[in-house]
């Protein structure tokens, strides 16, 4: 009966997973950025010592890297999207300085697989898969009060285009 053994489930082609975000990657400095990657069970086909066998990839653990040196992230689950604006997740980060951040993920998967349609035994051990990388582009934010009415004072601050300094 055909064994299928660590070193050959982390030889097959386990797809990463892809990794989301609420914003598209865009975030404010201190604020709870948030992503969250996909968690598909694989299955692959293959012949061995002519019989059928199916590998199942399982992901059981995700290792976040938020790029700007704070300490790698692990969670037992793959994270989803916020509710709210900067409400903090399993999966987000406050980033402290502004500026663009490699964001990755590294997906545990545990295997196990079945010969010509029978029970399905462990692989012992993992295989850790990296996902494609995606920015975080981290941005400041400013606060300004205003008192001026428009109508009365139409070149106030805000007053028009609300994206030019004025």
């Amino acid at each position: 009966m055909p064994v299928v053994t660590l070193a050959d489930f982390r030889r097959l082609d386990i797809r990463p997973s892809t990794i989301e975000s609420d914003t598209g990657g865009f975030g404010l400095i201190r604020a709870h950025t948030n992503f969250y990657a996909t968690e598909e069970v694989q299955t692959l086909n293959t012949t061995m010592l002519d019989q059928d066998v199916a590998i199942q990839a399982i992901p059981v653990q995700w290792t976040w890297n938020y790029g700007d040196g704070s300490s790698p992230r692990t969670t037992s689950a793959p994270g989803g999207p916020q509710r709210e604006f900067n409400e903090e997740t399993p999966t987000s980060h406050a980033y402290q300085d502004t500026g663009t951040y490699p964001v990755s993920v590294t997906t545990a998967y545990r295997g196990q697989f079945s010969v010509n349609g029978g029970p399905w035994i462990a692989i012992p051990g993992t295989a850790s898969v990296p996902s494609t990388p995606v920015e975080a582009d981290i941005w400041r934010s400013e606060a300004k009060n205003v008192a001026d009415d428009c109508a009365e004072n139409p070149t106030g601050w805000a007053c028009g285009d609300p994206f030019v300094d004025q």
